[in-house]
């Protein structure tokens, strides 16, 4: 049995289910451009052109609204086709604290 190519028969599966590669690659980003404030900061949702992003603390909350607009631009220089225009941060519910 030979093995074939399946990157083809993926992508139009996954275009069936409505999933999208551009998440993937957007978690990646947010990764490389937030660094280490990344395990601190997370992508929860994306809303239209807007990235909503769930924090531990006021510091990092801070940080991400001071850099909005670069994290906005690096952002969309990774996705084929840039859609991000807001960046909306909150603080973590942490329950039983």
């Amino acid at each position: 049995m030979a093995l074939a190519p399946i990157a083809q028969d993926v992508h139009r599966f996954s275009e069936k289910l409505g999933l999208s590669t551009d998440l993937a690659v957007l978690e990646h980003a947010w990764a490389l451009e937030l660094g280490r404030l990344s395990v601190s900061a997370r992508i929860t949702a994306v809303d239209n052109a807007s990235l909503i992003v769930e924090v531990d603390s006021h510091s990092v909350m801070q940080e991400i609204s001071l850099r909005r607009k670069e994290l906005l631009r690096k952002l969309n220089k990774h996705l084929p086709s840039p859609f991000l225009h807001h960046i909306n941060v909150r603080m973590a519910q942490h329950h039983g604290r």
